[in-house]
């Protein structure tokens, strides 16, 4: 049962940093002209035509599961810095610069665009942190990152 409680409480990690952080972040690198994509987009995205944000944010609850499942019951360290680690690692290196462009027949690592790339690693440093931050919080209670 142990396991359910915290692959929900990666679940609702994952969703809230992906509509906070994650899309603060897309926010600013979108307004300063570093990326195309927009905040809070409201556009559908195949295959269901659910708006952009639900589809991020499921797929941020996603990955925040698959953190609880690395972190563990009771995660020791700094959540923070772990979080970032699994954010480049997964979301970012295996979600975005792998497996969507191969699921998709996209170039892979974003063909080399080093803006992309290195934005895309800035969300998924953000989105990790605070997954990691707000698991540890919701398993330990009041803990500090």
């Amino acid at each position: 049962m142990i396991i359910v409680r915290n692959l929900f409480l990666g679940f609702l990690a994952g969703v809230i940093a992906t509509i906070t952080v994650h899309e603060i972040i897309k926010y600013f690198l979108h307004d300063a002209g570093y990326i195309p994509m927009v905040a809070w987009s409201m556009a559908p995205v195949e295959p269901y035509a659910l708006p952009k944000i639900v589809s991020d944010a499921l797929w941020g609850g996603l990955w925040g599961s698959i953190f609880a499942l690395i972190l563990g019951s009771e995660p020791k360290g700094s959540m923070t810095i772990r979080g970032v680690f699994l954010g480049m690692i997964g979301p970012a290196l295996l979600g975005v610069f792998l497996i969507v462009p191969l699921i998709k027949g996209d170039p892979l690592f974003l063909d080399g665009n080093n803006v992309m790339i290195g934005s895309v690693l800035l969300i998924a440093a953000g989105f990790g942190s605070v997954t990691a931050w707000l698991y540890g919080f919701f398993t330990s209670g009041c803990r500090l990152p």
